[in-house]
């Protein structure tokens, strides 16, 4: 079965501002705890260390599930694993409103990376199904606005919202209402087929050929430099 041409995809650009939406959502969400971690420490007596540990569990998974991720959106229909890995960490956001020990927190943290782990790879298959090469660079680019908007409104709406409702309620509030985005997603999500088991033989380049390639490797390198620099900042 081949890839749908770009033509075949209805609305393009509708469903390029809906995953740009969820990528606000996605950088929202995950850094709701560091909003919260003025007020919540406190009152669940967390530790320096015990709110570092929170802080980066998330990393752990989203980082290792990347890669499961980028497996599992060449194989499966991309709607469906980016519509569970969506309700997964909306959940999971939703539910740090309700727990009350360092270990449920910390336990929510790592099903929060498993769940965000799939907006990359899956935004990137949909825009291959989308889009022609030479217009992909200005679709990811609005994309990765949803990345730079997240921590911009995560920071200051998220402040007004543990002001006003308590680090409970911003949890509460940002994970309900992020599962009010299934919605249009379910109405303009392309059914990108599962490509064939020939497609996904011989012709892809192999780990060792990846690997090999400077590219990979200072690619790589700038994003973990760049990442660094954001994050801990």
């Amino acid at each position: 079965m081949n890839q749908p041409s770009p033509s075949e995809v209805r609305r393009p650009w509708a469903l390029v501002a809906v995953l740009t939406v969820a990528m606000t959502i996605n950088f929202f969400d995950r850094g709701n705890l560091a909003v919260a971690a003025p007020v919540l420490a406190p009152e669940l007596n967390l530790s320096p260390w015990s709110l570092g540990l929170l802080l980066s569990a998330f990393y752990w998974t989203y980082a290792v599930c990347q890669i499961g991720a980028g497996w599992l959106v060449d194989r499966i229909d991309v709607r469906w694993v980016y519509t569970a890995g969506f309700i997964v960490w909306s959940l999971a956001t939703l539910a740090m409103g309700v727990v009350d020990t360092f270990a449920g927190l910390l336990c929510l943290r790592l099903i929060l990376g498993l769940g965000e782990s799939v907006a990359y790879p899956a935004s990137s298959r949909i825009l291959v199904a989308a889009f022609p090469e030479n217009r992909r660079g200005l679709a990811n680019s609005l994309i990765d606005l949803g990345a730079r908007l997240g921590p911009a409104l995560g920071t200051l709406c998220g402040g007004l919202l543990v002001a006003g409702m308590g680090w409970r309620g911003l949890f509460l509030l940002s994970g309900g209402a992020g599962l009010l985005w299934l919605v249009p997603w379910m109405f303009l999500a392309p059914g990108v087929p599962t490509p064939s088991a020939a497609r996904l033989g011989g012709n892809q380049p192999g780990w060792a050929a990846l690997l090999g390639k400077r590219a990979v490797w200072g690619t790589c390198g700038g994003l973990c430099g760049a990442n660094f620099a954001r994050y801990f900042l």
